[in-house]
Formats: C-alpha cells, sequence, structure tokens
C-alpha cells in the first residue's frame, strides 16, 4: 500500500490561486484608512449648516419688532403726548357781579312796548318782540362804589328784526328798553334810572342784550364817570347767558 506524501517543492497546482500584486496594494490601503470602531457604523449625515439657523432666528425678531411697533402706533393717543394742552376758556370777566335780595331772579314778559320809551316803544308797537328777560345785578369798585346794572335781552322774530332794534336803541334821543330801576321793579337810593350812566348792547343773532349802569356816587368828573359805567355795562353783557337762553 503506498501512501500520497507531499512532495517538494509543491507544485503550482498544489496551492491556492494568488490575488496580483497590484490589487493586494489597493486593498491594504482600504483597509489602512479605516479608523477602529467605524468598521459597521452607517455614514452619518452633514450636518445642518449654521447659516439657515441664524436666518430663521433673524426673520423672527424681525417679525416680532413688526408687531410690536404696530401695537404701540394703535394704542397711541390722537394728539401727541409732549403737546402742550390748550388753556381753558376765560369765563369770568373783569367785574364780579352779584344779584340782589329784592330780586334773584329775572323777570320776563311778551310786552316789549309797555316796557320801553320814546321811538323804541313806537318800534316794538310795530314789531313786537317774542320775550323780554330782564335780571338785576350789583359790583363793587375798587374805590369801594357801588354800580348797579340792568340787563335786558330781548328776543325777536328775525336776525333783522333784532338788527332795527339795536341799532335803534344806540343811537341818543331814541329811547330804550326801560331798565328795571325806571320800571320801578326794584329801588335804588339817590337814582330814578340806569339811563343816564353807560350804555351797551349786542346782538347774537336775533336776540338784542341791552345793559344799562350807574351808580349814586358819580363824582365830579361826568365824562370819566360815564366811561366807567359803560366799562361795566359791556362787562355786563356776558351774565345774559346765564339766564336767557
Amino acid at each position: 500500500m503506498t501512501q500520497n506524501l507531499p512532495r517538494f517543492p509543491p507544485r503550482p497546482t498544489d496551492t491556492a490561486p494568488l490575488y496580483p500584486a497590484d490589487e493586494l496594494v489597493k486593498l491594504q490601503s482600504i483597509m489602512d484608512n479605516r479608523q477602529p470602531g467605524q468598521q459597521h457604523m452607517p455614514p452619518q449625515p452633514p450636518p445642518p449648516q449654521r447659516r439657515s439657523t441664524w436666518v430663521g432666528k433673524a426673520l423672527a425678531l424681525v417679525g416680532v419688532a413688526v408687531a410690536s411697533g404696530f401695537v404701540w402706533w394703535v394704542l397711541q393717543p390722537s394728539d401727541p403726548i409732549d403737546q402742550p394742552a390748550a388753556p381753558p376758556q376765560k369765563t369770568a370777566g373783569e367785574f364780579e357781579f352779584t344779584t340782589v335780595p329784592e330780586l334773584p331772579e329775572p323777570v320776563k314778559d311778551s310786552d316789549c312796548a309797555a316796557h320801553a320809551t320814546g321811538q323804541t316803544q313806537a318800534f316794538f308797537k310795530t314789531t313786537p318782540c317774542l320775550q323780554l328777560t330782564r335780571a338785576f345785578y350789583t359790583v363793587v369798585l375798587p374805590d369801594g362804589r357801588t354800580v348797579y346794572s340792568s340787563v335786558s335781552v330781548v328776543k325777536m322774530k328775525s336776525t333783522e328784526e333784532a338788527k332795527a332794534l339795536r341799532e335803534l336803541t344806540q343811537k341818543d334821543g331814541t329811547g330804550n328798553v326801560k331798565d328795571l330801576v325806571l320800571d320801578k321793579a326794584i329801588t335804588v337810593p339817590s337814582l330814578t334810572t340806569l339811563g343816564n350812566g353807560g350804555y351797551a348792547s349786542e346782538q347774537r343773532e336775533q336776540t338784542v342784550v341791552i345793559v344799562e349802569s350807574d351808580s349814586p356816587a358819580k363824582g365830579t368828573d361826568a365824562i370819566m364817570h360815564n366811561r366807567e359805567m359803560k366799562k361795566v355795562s359791556n362787562d355786563a353783557i356776558r351774565l345774559a347767558s346765564s339766564f336767557a337762553g
């Protein structure tokens, strides 16, 4: 019995096939470039770019700023905050008038002709008024003198009639609406009428305001006294707004 013993040197047919040298070099290079622990891990996706993150944040901040600005604009007052407020209108006049206990309330009448004199009375007879309202006041001047004022409010049917009435009473010697002293509605010592003092009038559409003021203490200068009484009457015109519509 014979045994098949290996023969030396072996023949080419007795060994495994050899790889070409260039293939072995490529394989060795691939193995050398692989790091430990990463041989079986799948490739990781690239990290997100930081630029896109910052762009998103910037857009969000812009949106917040725009919304805040809109809310601020809506809540702003119609006028600028630092704009000075308009000063209140002055309602008080130069003098401080008070009513008297004898006639605390205005008196009214619809017959103006019965409470007028001269040409003014004749005017009312052909052009009747709608309403006559009269009130009485006193004022103390800085020098201590007391001045009495009769405020008459005459309401006519039209602005044209009111204009004609005022023009008539502004003329000398044409009569006037009777002041409350002349009409004996009130008594003032040493005075029978206020018509010798100071006169003032004003037209308010179809209404005419007529004021006469005087004081028993006239002094020695008649012209100066008349100017002072007229000044009081001009200031007393505003009182008509408190009792006549």
